[in-house]
């Protein structure tokens, strides 16, 4: 039988998941701001700022999956991106039937003090108000959806044009960088988008659960030489903190799923 699967916040994220599930028996259907600036799935258009339900083109899903996002990166644009637009959702949820509720989040919620190596044993430190409101954006999921939820904490996102660290270093004005951390904590949007596939097809939300999702921690000062190619990182960046925090998804691992 066909799965039906619900996406909220369609966008390059869910487009990359959309293509891992070509060959499976799925049916997705996205709902998005922007419905045509993308292809390929059954899009509905939906602008959560306004605060009215949405209309579900079905009346049971296998799986809603929410990609927020912030509106812009004051605290009033997380909280316009994450727990607005949540509270609207399960407003227009009431009369849908779905087995689980797929949360996207971040690793910001362990804040930049904690150091070694984070597991989800670790309590959640924000040092900031986007890690304090992403931490109740996932309370509220939990809170909302008590059984069948999943929250996936996704480190940094990049994929092959990501080139922050060229455009720094390409319009450097002679200010250096603070580093909190000595690593870099991150994800490649397709492994992200491998995650949820596996996450669906391993059912990990029936445990009302949640999992770190960081594919590799490299020293900035190693990502600045593969990427940049020389000595210099010490022109561009202050290493303040020596600190040593790195995400780990030894959960996954153990369940099966390779980076």
């Amino acid at each position: 039988m066909k799965k039906n699967i619900l996406i909220i916040g369609f966008g390059d994220l869910a487009q990359r998941l959309e293509a891992q599930l070509l060959d499976k028996d799925v049916a997705i259907y996205g709902l998005t701001r922007s419905p045509k600036k993308y292809k390929g799935t059954k899009l509905i258009e939906w602008d959560w700022l306004n605060q009215e339900p949405f209309k579900a083109p079905e009346k049971k899903f296998d799986s809603v999956i929410f990609f927020p996002k912030p509106t812009d990166f004051s605290e009033n644009g997380y909280k316009l991106g994450f727990i607005e637009p949540l509270k609207t959702i399960n407003k227009s949820l009431e009369d849908i039937e779905f087995k689980s509720f797929i949360g996207i989040s971040s690793t910001r919620v362990y804040g930049s003090h904690q150091e070694g190596e984070l597991t989800e044993l670790n309590t959640p430190e924000p040092s900031d108000y986007r890690g304090s409101i992403i931490l109740e954006y996932e309370k509220l999921i939990q809170s909302l959806f008590q059984s069948n939820s999943l929250i996936l904490r996704l480190s940094g996102l990049y994929d092959d044009n990501t080139n922050w660290l060229k455009d720094f270093v390409e319009n450097f004005n002679g200010i250096k960088r603070d580093l909190s951390n000595k690593y870099l904590n991150r994800l490649h949007r397709d492994e992200c988008a491998r995650i949820i596939a596996f996450a669906l097809k391993e059912e990990l939300y029936l445990n009302n659960d949640l999992f770190n999702c960081s594919s590799s921690s490299i020293t900035y000062e190693e990502y600045f030489m593969n990427i940049i190619g020389s000595q210099d990182f010490n022109k561009y960046f202050n290493n303040t903190n020596d600190s040593i925090r790195k995400i780990s998804s030894e959960r996954l691992r153990e369940l099966g799923f390779v980076f």
